[in-house]
């Protein structure tokens, strides 16, 4: 990011609470502006509260597996209760929707790889690829997150409970202008897929994140840099923006540290760790990892390695709450 994105960004978290909910003059951040009368949504539903020791695990599609490249959310996570010893894997997937998760062959099912997690809590970001599929594909679309709901909360991935389930929704289409597609019919078929997400977390009794009408404000008052590359996928700057809304989602909402070199360097070490973790979770050799060619070197070479990237990714863990505690008393 260059330096003068990078100053415009320092105190964000107050300045962009208080734009949202407290009607605050402006916003700038990254080259992203925002007017004054911005709307004041509130992103959540429930009460949220973590917990000692928790593991979060964050599936969906490609915004959900996009998070891990720029550690924003869980940098927010961190820094907000850095003595619960919390701990979050990405297990997001670019093209799943709630009813279809293909897997490379031998690679495991959903619940085992929950359950090697021991996950307490997952964050559900779902909706977006569904959405083409227009009002004609809703009845499908809730059908199918029941379906997902009630079979994971049918496990204890953690040994002692059943999962606690956050619903997330998919965030606004940007309008782009140009050549590219109008927003509009995409925004209207994403606000109906975000209002049956919400419909089921309430009838579930679930914690439910709305990112639509935030974004979608954010969006129409930003007349700086766009949030997105394409309309639907953030950029660095979209992804540190939208993670404030889920982080207020979540409870979140005191203010950053000002330290930015500090913040820079946790947030490495959280993208680090991204990083080994998909080595370990999703490698790129797959094949000869559990696949058809695992026999016969690979079940006597990786067991070895994946035993040592479990080691790494375990330290890294301990590295990001020492400097997350570090931040945290450093905070004004």
């Amino acid at each position: 990011m260059a330096t003068e994105s990078t100053a415009s960004l320092r105190g964000f978290s107050a300045r962009f609470v208080q734009t949202i909910w407290l009607g605050a003059a402006s916003l700038s951040l990254g080259g992203v502006v925002l007017d004054s009368g911005f709307s004041q949504e509130s992103p959540t539903s429930g009460d949220f509260e973590f917990r000692q020791g928790e593991r979060i695990v964050i599936l969906g599609s490609t915004f959900a597996d996009r998070l891990q490249h720029f550690g924003w959310l869980e940098t927010r996570i961190q820094l907000a209760k850095p003595e619960r010893e919390i701990s979050l894997r990405n297990l997001g997937w670019s093209g799943d929707e709630v009813g279809l998760m293909p897997r490379p062959l031998d690679f495991g099912s959903l619940e085992s790889h929950l359950a090697d997690q021991r996950a307490d809590t997952i964050l559900l970001c779902f909706g977006t690829n569904e959405s083409f599929k227009g009002e004609a594909g809703l009845p499908k679309f809730r059908e199918d997150l029941v379906a997902l709901i009630d079979s994971l909360q049918a496990h204890q991935f953690n040994g002692e409970s059943a999962p606690r389930l956050v619903l997330v929704s998919p965030i606004a289409h940007e309008q782009l202008g140009g050549d590219w597609p109008d927003a509009t019919p995409r925004n209207a078929a994403l606000a109906r897929y975000t209002v049956a997400m919400s419909e089921v977390a309430e009838s579930k009794d679930l914690s439910f994140v709305d990112l639509f009408h935030p974004t979608r404000s954010l969006m129409a008052e930003n007349h700086g840099a766009k949030l997105t590359t394409n309309g639907i996928h953030p950029t660095e700057d979209g992804y540190r923006v939208i993670s404030e809304v889920l982080a207020l989602g979540l409870g979140i909402s005191d203010p950053l540290p000002k330290q930015e070199e500090r913040l820079t360097a946790l947030r490495d070490l959280i993208v680090e760790k991204n990083r080994q973790f998909m080595l370990r979770w999703r490698p790129v050799n797959a094949e000869y990892v559990f696949g058809r060619r695992k026999e016969p070197f690979g079940v006597l070479s990786f067991p070895p390695e994946m035993e040592q990237l479990d080691r790494q990714i375990t330290a890294l863990d301990e590295q990001i709450r020492a400097e997350a505690g570090k931040l945290f008393t450093a905070k004004p």
